[in-house]
């Protein structure tokens, strides 16, 4: 895994889902959560979110 340039304490990591990569950012001590972002946006879209 790679540290995550925009959220702070997150790693990215690929998921390879049938021949189809996913990359996730993850991190946090809580239970799990998933943030979708809508097309144009990016992961980047949930700095502000993702670290509560």
């Amino acid at each position: 895994m790679t540290r995550d340039p925009f959220l702070e304490g997150f790693a990215l990591r690929d998921i390879d889902a049938d021949g189809v990569r996913i990359r996730a950012a993850v991190g946090g001590s809580g239970p799990p959560l998933l943030l979708l972002h809508g097309h144009p946006q990016t992961h980047a879209t949930w700095h502000a979110v993702a670290p509560q």
